[in-house]
């Protein structure tokens, strides 16, 4: 099926699709045309990064990799064969803005925490949340604190997960990552079979369950490839049907590396001049994002030693709770502060 070369529609075709299947394991699931494309100059240019990162006697920076090592890996894993259809609903809640007073971002970049924004003469006017915000159990001085039902979190796996349960069975974990894997969304799936008896009937329950937690789409995945299909809530979200799919196994590995094997990811920035603060503050974000909907095999989410040529600090602190993020890397490239909705401790 021909795919407009609309950037919204691209994202919804080249996206990652990683889940824990019951009984199968982690897959990781795409169906990018790069990856069926005889593609040159890939294992050169793995070369050039190993070299340059021996010349300097420590790794680079773990920023996000390109779309092309992100393909590499993929086509060089063995591919998979799902015997059954699986139906993803994205788990992503509502993305509150919050409006962000001026001043400074001062960050602490020590490695003892994670690095925290501080802005300066706040604004009580501006930094109040919002009114969905304030429904969902955002903190307002003076109010009784609430607590936040988990169907208004912007993590709205667990009630996604806990709808289709109760409809059908076992329930696979994962996320929708990036191409880059430079953004996270959590989603939740079920087999198609055990969801309903007829194909149509399995769709339309994990569409209901959708539009109930306010879902663009619902994705089919399995021997027929990959199927979008929209609910109506997002018109750019396309409808495709039938797109071929590759499906390999995905071994345990920090989720912000493009390749397999790869060791502890390092951060971004470092404690020079504000460009550099906002930098790390932005890929700590991106960090607590990541871990909040896949497991980490190499630090699993807590700190590190440092390298031997680094200062004895560790350099990453443990994971945030997902309760606690507050700035998030969204699938159209923004990264976003939102609403405060967990009470502070």
């Amino acid at each position: 099926m021909h795919v407009p070369e609309d950037p919204w529609a691209v994202t919804w075709r080249d996206q990652l699709i990683e889940l824990d299947l019951p009984g199968v394991g982690p897959i990781t699931a795409s169906a990018a045309p790069a990856l069926f494309e005889d593609e040159q100059g890939l294992a050169a240019a793995h070369e050039a990064e190993e070299e340059a990162e021996l010349e300097h006697h420590r790794r680079q920076p773990t920023g996000p990799p390109e779309a092309g090592t992100v393909h590499a890996t993929l086509r060089d894993r063995p591919p998979l064969e799902l015997a059954h259809s699986w139906l993803v609903v994205p788990a992503l809640g509502p993305v509150l803005p919050t409006l962000a007073p001026e001043g400074p971002i001062i960050a602490d970049v020590s490695g003892a925490v994670a690095p925290f924004e501080v802005r300066t003469d706040r604004d009580p006017e501006l930094s109040r949340p919002s009114r969905e915000g304030v429904r969902a159990g955002a903190f307002v001085e003076g109010a009784p604190q609430r607590v936040r039902p988990p169907a208004r979190s912007w993590f709205r796996r667990p009630a996604v997960a806990g709808a289709l349960r109760r409809r059908g069975g076992p329930v696979a974990l994962g996320a929708l990552v990036g191409p880059r894997r430079d953004w996270f969304e959590p989603a939740a799936a079920a087999r198609e079979d055990l969801l309903a008896p007829h194909p149509d009937q399995a769709l339309e329950r994990a569409l209901l369950i959708a539009v109930e937690h306010g879902q663009g789409a619902v994705l089919r995945i399995g021997p027929g490839g990959l199927d979008v299909v929209p609910t109506g809530s997002d018109p750019r979200i396309p409808e495709l049907e039938g797109i071929e799919l590759l499906v390999t196994a995905r071994p345990a590995q920090c989720p912000l590396h493009g390749r397999d094997g790869e060791g502890p990811c390092r951060p971004v920035g470092g404690p020079w001049i504000r460009r550099a603060h906002a930098a790390q503050v932005d890929w700590e974000a991106r960090r607590s994002q990541a871990l909040s909907v896949q497991g980490c095999g190499v630090c699993f989410g807590e700190a590190l030693p440092p390298e031997p040529d680094q200062p004895q600090v560790p350099r990453l602190a443990p994971r945030t709770p997902v309760v606690e993020i507050d700035r998030l890397h969204l699938r159209d490239g923004e990264v976003v502060r939102i609403d405060p909705i967990a009470p502070p401790r």
